[in-house]
């Protein structure tokens, strides 16, 4: 299978491209600059010269692959319009294929609203998209329209790695010796899901004939941010302290790419494993943390 990849040198982008060449996938992956040419080449991918900003030098290339999967954003005053600009380009150029061209694009938790009082969140939720993410929804709006994509939206919860993600940003805030400044409380409820685990689901979801499917991606339902706090600080022997932080006076909502730290959220992922057979190897904090500590 050719797999097309945007985003394949990011937090997530990189695992998906590191898990698709180990299920024996032929990678070609989008690179701006010749290091992040050089970093997708070390994962066994193939890197095809472009930017998102720039669609039309590479989607006729991505439309000529089995299957695409969007990982890419640019975080910057753009994003949204870059973002829907590209896939509408995606999806003009798919337009001609005898199969639709599937795809599998990255939203996210934060599309979701705060619940609480025991509730969880499921795909059957109702959209209430954080203003800098407003975009994603509008963009899967227009991809699910028409037969020319066959769509599948995966939802990471807060993803976590060695180096990226709030159990490495606590520890790194534990060892320095300093509070871990966040827009949450205490009592804050997070969705966690561990980057290598989330890059299996993309595998899973790749595999679905199904048109229009949407996943949500928590290996940890939902723990409130002191838990895993004491979490971290039983791991290292010494306590963390949490400090609120609220947004900037000065902030426009349309890029505050972090008010979603404050969003209580807890997930139901019933969906999801029985859907794909998805079974993630890091579903109790404890492990998660030990994994990703060191």
């Amino acid at each position: 299978m050719d797999v097309f990849v945007t985003g394949g040198t990011g937090t997530i982008g990189a695992q998906v491209v590191r898990r698709l060449v180990r299920d024996g996938a032929s990678v070609i992956a989008l690179a701006r600059s010749e290091a992040s040419a050089a970093k997708l080449r070390s994962l066994g991918a193939s890197a095809y010269p472009g930017d998102l900003r720039a669609p039309e030098g590479w989607v006729s290339r991505a439309a000529s692959c089995d299957a695409l999967i969007h990982a890419g954003a640019t975080f910057s005053s753009d994003m949204g319009r870059t973002d829907r600009q590209c896939m509408l380009a995606l999806k003009q150029a798919a337009r001609h294929r005898h199969q639709p061209l599937k795809v599998i694009y990255t939203g996210g938790i934060w599309l979701f609203p705060a619940v609480g009082g025991g509730r969880k969140i499921t795909e059957k939720t109702s959209f209430s998209p954080l203003p800098a993410f407003r975009f994603m929804s509008e963009t899967i709006r227009m991809l699910s329209n028409g037969t020319d994509l066959n769509l599948a939206v995966v939802h990471p919860a807060l993803a976590c790695s060695r180096e990226t993600g709030p159990i490495a940003d606590m520890t790194q805030a534990l060892k320095a010796g300093r509070p871990f400044e966040t827009r949450a409380t205490p009592d804050t409820v997070w969705p966690l899901v561990e980057t290598g685990d989330l890059a299996e689901l993309y595998l899973l979801a790749l595999r679905q004939p199904r048109f229009r499917l949407s996943l949500i991606a928590a290996s940890i339902s939902g723990i409130s941010v002191g838990h895993l706090a004491s979490h971290i600080s039983a791991r290292h022997g010494r306590p963390l302290e949490i400090v609120t932080a609220p947004a900037a006076d000065d902030v426009d909502p349309d890029s505050d790419w972090t008010a979603g730290y404050a969003l209580s959220q807890a997930i139901d992922t019933s969906h999801t494993h029985r859907i794909t057979g998805w079974q993630p190897d890091h579903s109790a904090v404890e492990d998660l943390v030990v994994a990703l500590s060191r």
